[in-house]
């Protein structure tokens, strides 16, 4: 039976997760949800309700990052794991913080009118030329 990996394709966390879990060449089984009518097996194995998650026979991985260690240590065709790992950890901290709030900003700028998008869109130029 295949790990079974609940996603959702616009989630980019989940995205992570599937592009570790296909640079890792491993086979599961996709099951891509509503955020609206999430289904009932993925509640019952991860109560939090959001993705990604992936169901092994043996437990449960409900973070992308962790997802993304799992099937990276299964197989690293590219040697990410052999990046200064600190590094990128600290560049996905940036990531999902600055620039996600960044680019949510620019993207729905009737919801932050704090500043206007073309600031929003400076501001994740900057991390975006790093």
């Amino acid at each position: 039976m295949l790990p079974i990996l609940y996603s959702y394709r616009r989630c980019p966390y989940a995205m992570r997760a599937r592009l570790a879990i296909y640079i890792a060449d491993i086979a599961v089984e996709l099951r891509e949800i509503s955020l609206r009518d999430k289904p009932t097996h993925m509640l019952q194995v991860s109560p939090k309700g959001t993705v990604p998650v992936l169901v092994l026979p043996n437990g449960v991985i409900e973070q992308s990052l962790d997802i993304m260690m799992w099937a990276l240590k299964q197989n690293d065709p590219h040697g990410w794991l052999n990046a200064d790992l600190n590094k990128a950890h600290a560049l996905i901290v940036e990531n999902d913080t600055n620039f996600k709030r960044a680019l949510d900003c620019y993207k729905y700028p009737e919801r932050y009118p704090q500043l206007s998008q073309i600031d929003y869109r400076s501001q994740g130029e900057i991390f975006l030329q790093q």
